[in-house]
């Protein structure tokens, strides 16, 4: 596929901040992350003080709203054991890994308490998440930018909480999946947006 196949930007040029602005006024909101994502974090607060910790380690300002950002952690850290780190949600369209961080959180974690410590940043794009996107509003995708330079906030939040932590992690386990929307939408916006041909994935949905 190449910029052709998509409605914004002009063949053979990369999006400038015209472009962007065309895409980002295209986006709408389609699901609630106070509702689907919070609400489940304040259940897990409410219902397992004595098992989990519940910290924000950011808040993202997309106006007109503004998404605070959560991470749970176990309750009973010791520092002699491995720390595993969970992200969901980075490609915030990705409704299986954000909902399923939750799920682990809420009904598996514990088995594995006496053996890890866990850091679980359950959704890492809440903007992504309520418009169903693989980008943040500035059409920078966060899973790609885990870097110094990052000029997604999204990455920007995460690092510099984990860093902050001071502990090292053993493992990163970071959930995604393929929606029947990457070859429709999302792949011929990329290619659109930096003006590159992409190929189709040929990968099932919920991959």
């Amino acid at each position: 596929m190449t910029e052709h196949d998509y409605p914004i930007g002009s063949p053979g040029l990369p999006w400038g901040a015209v472009e962007k602005a065309a895409w980002l006024a295209k986006q709408t909101i389609q699901r609630s992350y106070q509702q689907q994502v919070v609400s489940k974090i304040e259940k897990i607060r409410s219902q397992m003080a004595q098992q989990r910790s519940i910290e924000q380690y950011g808040e993202l300002a997309y106006a007109p709203h503004s998404y605070p950002l959560w991470a749970i952690k176990s309750r009973n850290w010791q520092a002699d054991k491995p720390t595993i780190l969970i992200t969901g949600g980075v490609h915030g369209y990705e409704t299986s890994g954000v909902q399923g961080a939750l799920r682990f959180v809420d009904s598996e974690l514990e088995n594995y308490a006496g053996a890890f410590n866990f850091i679980v940043a359950p959704c890492v794009s809440p903007w992504g998440y309520e418009t169903v996107n693989r980008w943040n509003p500035l059409a920078v995708d966060p899973n790609r930018s885990f870097n110094a330079a990052s000029s997604a906030q999204e990455a920007v939040n995460l690092m510099r909480y984990v860093n902050g932590l001071n502990v090292p992690v053993t493992a990163h386990i970071d959930l995604h999946e393929t929606t029947d929307t990457d070859n429709s939408e999302f792949r011929p916006a990329l290619a659109a947006r930096d003006a590159i041909e992409q190929k189709a994935w040929d990968i099932p949905d919920g991959f």
